[in-house]
């Protein structure tokens, strides 16, 4: 089956998945600690692959604002509401690794490279947001969408590493899993891999 019929079949616009194997009654829904806020490009809202809803689908209480539609405009309010001090994770030249501390939350955006290089720099409010980079993760499993840089990640991934950061492993398991799961599934489908289930060299 070529590509471009895969791309063709309707999907689940909770998990990705054709109708017909949607996993959304087997996701969890976990409420945590750790203020995130996912700033997304309008294109990606559409696509099965998009990883930012993904996780706002699973976490409770994720903030998801959207930027580059032409009415209504960017709203960058949830982002000047005390108490939480929002930081930016982009990977800026200059930018200090992450340490974590109580009281802070977390800005990921969510677009190709070029898209999330122009949100940095020109909306209003993230573009004076204080920014850091996440330090050197394990490496992404996420092949579904083609990666540029061998050490980028998904958006999903992102937030994982900054909950565990924040919060322990424990609290991101049910949601990391939960991912492994759509991730093989969706290489299934495009003949990435031989079987739907999580490969054991993922360590899940």
């Amino acid at each position: 089956m070529s590509h471009l019929r895969i791309k063709r079949k309707p999907r689940c616009g909770g998990c990705g998945l054709p109708p017909a194997t949607c996993a959304c009654a087997s996701l969890p829904r976990v409420r945590l600690r750790t203020p995130i806020a996912i700033v997304q490009h309008v294109s990606e809202r559409p696509k099965p692959t998009n990883t930012g809803k993904l996780f706002a689908r699973m976490a409770e209480g994720t903030i998801v604002l959207p930027v580059g539609m032409r009415e209504p405009a960017f709203d960058p309010g949830p982002l000047r509401t005390p108490p939480v001090e929002w930081l930016l994770v982009y990977p800026r030249k200059g930018a200090p690794v992450l340490e974590p501390r109580p009281g802070i939350g977390f800005v990921l955006l969510d677009g190709s490279w070029g898209q999330c290089a122009h949100m940095s720099r020109r909306l209003p409010v993230i573009a004076d947001l204080p920014c850091v980079a996440l330090p050197p993760g394990p490496p992404s499993f996420w092949t579904v969408r083609t990666q540029h840089n061998e050490h980028g990640r998904s958006t999903f991934e992102a937030a994982l590493q900054l909950i565990e950061m924040m919060e322990g492993r424990a609290a991101i398991e049910p949601l990391r899993r939960a991912f492994a799961m759509l991730t093989a599934r969706m290489l299934f489908l495009k003949g990435k891999l031989r079987s739907p289930e999580i490969p054991d060299e993922w360590g899940v």
